[in-house]
């Protein structure tokens, strides 16, 4: 185990780490050169002249971009916004809700750390309550898991944030089935699609959610902080962005509502002017989208019996509700740690230092903790790194 496996051919598109085996595109995604390439013009002209990039060329710029996303995730562009994350967006839709003290938010216990955070910091402050539905992992099928969600219901429930792709499991959440069940009840659905964008062939109009929020930096592979927020037209009239600046009294004009979002203030926006060119550029590296998504599923599907069969456990989900992540039990002791954000678990350092495996070790769930590794699937990996881990594995726990 002195040597390590190779990337797949299409690593030569990534700056990857030669030396470390990169089983983490999940986390923060992965930017190919080519729009790195791309990103560095757009801010060599930025620089070059920064009066006329930002007051006469970027918003036209950014309009272009949004365009290209909305028809590449089932979207109309006049009910998107560039937002910086998922978190940054899930923050802003939480922010417009008039919530009473009566009244209940539903959420579920396998949300994203930072999301959950943001529902309840928002329940607490309107005092509403923060009902946490309970999804079971190891899990069956979609209909177990609508089941579970539901029973979290009440009379009382006003508002409810789902996933799309979990972070923690990397599970695929039945969206537009459970959006109606909601629907159904009277229940306003936000989904925090952090992971959906590029993994999944998105529809965003046909789920019907009043919002929804996804990051484009992570499987459409633009430069870190670019993301979307898509809210539903009948929603948007009172709905305002988190930051208020210089267009919160725009006349909106053709553009509509969106350009209330286009200003927050000055930054460096070339993140959000590259989505365009990664979803050409991705949806080129094996000939189009769809074969991209099928062959980073199927080479999950197969790392993950590896690694099942290397720790001589059971799948915990069904192979058609994995997407491009899946999650494995690991055969350690659980010992909390004393805070769970950015903590590095010994095994996961180990996996570093000793064996340059970069792929995060983390504890799950708050009812019933236990220590899980998540693999994630690019077009730069390889069968044959997933392969190395499940050596490791049986090297590390069947000693």
């Amino acid at each position: 185990m002195n040597s390590l496996p190779s990337y797949s051919k299409f690593a030569e598109h990534w700056m990857l780490d030669r030396n470390t085996v990169f089983l983490n595109h999940g986390s923060f995604g992965g930017c190919p050169i080519p729009v790195l390439n791309k990103q560095t013009q757009y801010r060599n002209r930025m620089e070059q002249e920064p009066v006329r990039f930002m007051i006469t060329e970027l918003e036209d710029l950014l309009w272009k971009n949004k365009e290209q996303l909305a028809t590449f995730i089932g979207a109309k562009a006049k009910d998107l916004v560039f937002v910086p994350n998922a978190t940054y967006g899930v923050n802003t839709v939480m922010n417009n809700l008039e919530l009473k003290e009566s009244d209940e938010i539903l959420t579920h216990n396998q949300a994203y750390g930072a999301c959950w955070n943001a529902v309840q910091f928002y329940a607490e402050k309107s005092k509403a309550k923060l009902v946490i539905a309970e999804i079971p992992f190891p899990i069956k099928s979609e209909d177990e898991l609508v089941e579970a969600f539901m029973q979290g219901v009440t009379h009382k429930t006003k508002f409810a944030m789902i996933d799309h792709v979990t972070s923690a499991t990397g599970i695929i959440f039945p969206a537009k089935k459970l959006t109606a069940a909601l629907h159904e009840k009277g229940i306003e659905v936000l989904i925090d699609g952090a992971h959906a964008p590029g993994m999944l062939d998105l529809n965003i109009d046909d789920i019907g959610a009043e919002y929804y929020t996804g990051n484009c930096h992570k499987w459409i592979c633009s430069p870190k902080g670019s993301a979307l927020l898509h809210v539903r037209e009948d929603k948007q009239k009172n709905f305002r962005s988190l930051i208020v600046s210089h267009t919160y009294d725009k006349k909106v004009g053709e553009k509509l509502w969106s350009s209330h979002f286009f200003w927050p203030g000055t930054s460096d926006y070339t993140a959000y002017a590259c989505i365009g060119d990664s979803i050409d550029f991705m949806g080129s590296v094996l000939g189009d989208w769809k074969t991209l998504r099928m062959h980073n599923h199927d080479l999950i599907v197969e790392g993950r019996k590896l690694l099942l069969n290397a720790l001589s456990a059971e799948a915990p989900c069904p192979e058609n509700m994995l997407g491009s992540l899946a999650t494995v039990p690991l055969p350690i002791l659980f010992k909390a740690p004393e805070s769970n954000f950015n903590y590095i678990h010994p095994f996961w350092q180990k996996l570093m230092t000793e064996y340059h495996i970069q792929t995060p070790v983390f504890g799950w769930s708050r009812t019933n903790p236990k220590w899980w590794l998540r693999i994630a699937g690019q077009a730069y990996n390889s069968i044959e790194q997933i392969q190395y881990l499940s050596e490791v594995l049986k090297k590390e726990f069947k000693s």
